[in-house]
């Protein structure tokens, strides 16, 4: 019997922390997710489920990642994108009779300006009121799509197709009705190849997840889903591993030093702003197409929140970390809604508590605590576990050697650098001079 390498494993885990972490934290949710997993009768329904939502919202979290992450401006009103895209490419279609594509095309459009529109007053900001500038970006346009009837809600399907705030998308209904999207894999000659290559190997994977029931349109849209979120994280580290993108870090660090170098930070900030609102409303139009109906009251400010849960969680600055994040809470949010673990995983709290019986009796409450209701207390608390312990995600941003780029500038770049970092670090002297010369006077 061969031997484990104990001290070996210690020296890894040692070198890199994270690896202990994302254990800790990746197998209570994969075990959650297989007992979800094995009490559902059609197994595949909760995997296509699982799958079109990671590549969703991984689209989004990414966008939201090359604000935050690289360029250190935090969005809180990445919902608006959602919405504008969703939205835009729906009513375009379901409503006006718009050619699909030309619909989605005019979504995206329309997410970019909004974008830059809204960079214009806030990329001058500091990063708190942009925070709070964004959110009200993203709140106006959910109240917006929520009481503009004439021209945002659609017609009912039921008579007497009175105007309401749900849209049904028309696109997402017609391919599920048309051949041969609406076969199930297990009536294809392809099926049966699978079948075959089971017994040849003589596992059971396809036949235990029940593959067989899913529909052709559903892997479709997986696959297209799937090229959508490949294409996105291959240009946004195009953009990172870019002069571009070690720009957007160094304003990050110091706005101040690179803007003493002759850079525009705030054509990078509306740049940035519109690149990530144009890939934020293409996650959009990918989550209006996975659902029949939607309304303006699926997006709500915790979009966006659930978005920066996948990006702290999986680790800012790196498309790798995003996935991770994304791929550990959507599993932990799809095996919550599962009704058998809201009914067997619970713990009830009442009147006949033995240690708050008698305060919960005379507040009348009778409390079932399961996973859906907690999903976001626990996952708040792991965020600011996160955010105090490991800061730096599961999945830290890749240092990069500024002593190699530096030995790359003529001797004059060189002298304007080390000039903007001695004034940089000037500043902050005076500034924290005076800022102990301010307390003296006030005591």
């Amino acid at each position: 019997m061969k031997r484990v390498d104990v001290s070996r494993f210690s020296s890894l885990v040692r070198k890199h922390p994270e690896l202990l972490i994302g254990l800790a934290l990746a197998i209570p949710v994969v075990l959650l997710y297989l007992y979800a997993l094995t009490t559902l009768e059609v197994k595949s329904k909760l995997l296509f489920s699982t799958a079109s939502a990671l590549l969703v919202f991984f689209v989004g979290a990414i966008s939201l990642d090359l604000e935050v992450g690289s360029l250190g401006l935090p969005n809180f009103g990445k919902v608006a994108f959602f919405a504008l895209g969703a939205y835009i490419s729906a009513l375009l279609y379901s409503v006006y009779d718009v050619s699909y594509l030309v619909a989605v095309i005019t979504a995206l459009i329309i997410s970019s300006l909004f974008g830059y529109v809204l960079s214009i007053p806030t990329v001058r900001l500091r990063a708190d009121y942009f925070a709070i500038m964004t959110i009200a970006g993203g709140e106006f346009i959910r109240f917006v799509f929520q009481n503009e009837k004439r021209w945002l809600w659609a017609p009912s399907i039921l008579p007497p197709h009175t105007p309401t705030q749900i849209i049904s998308n028309r696109a997402k209904i017609e391919l599920t009705n048309i051949s041969p999207f609406n076969m199930r894999l297990g009536d294809m000659d392809i099926y049966h190849v699978l079948e075959s290559i089971e017994n040849l190997l003589r596992i059971r994977i396809f036949t235990a997840l029940d593959i067989d029931q899913l529909f052709v349109w559903e892997v479709t849209l997986l696959t297209v889903f799937f090229l959508i979120a490949l294409a996105t994280y291959w240009f946004i580290e195009r953009i990172r591993r870019s002069p571009y993108g070690r720009t957007l870090r160094a304003i990050r660090e110091d706005d101040i030093t690179v803007t003493s170098v002759g850079k525009d930070v705030f054509r990078f900030r509306w740049q940035v702003t519109t690149i990530s609102a144009f890939i934020c409303g293409l996650a959009g139009v990918m989550y209006a197409f996975s659902f029949n109906a939607f309304e303006a009251s699926d997006f709500r400010p915790e979009l966006t929140f659930v978005l920066y849960f996948y990006v702290i969680i999986g680790g800012l600055g790196n498309g790798k970390g995003v996935f991770v994040g994304t791929a550990l809470v959507t599993l932990f949010m799809q095996a919550a809604s599962v009704e058998a673990v809201q009914r067997n995983i619970y713990m009830h709290v009442g009147p006949d508590s033995p240690l708050f019986g008698s305060f919960l009796e005379i507040l009348q409450l009778d409390i079932f605590i399961n996973p859906f209701n907690m999903r976001y207390v626990v996952l708040g608390t792991i965020l600011i576990l996160f955010l105090i312990f490991k800061p730096g995600g599961l999945i830290p941003e890749p240092r990069t050697d500024n002593e190699k780029y530096l030995s790359l500038l003529t001797p004059y770049e060189r002298a304007r650098s080390d000039e903007a970092v001695s004034a940089r670090q000037s500043l902050t002297e005076k500034e924290r001079l005076f800022e102990g010369t301010e307390d003296e006077n006030d005591s």
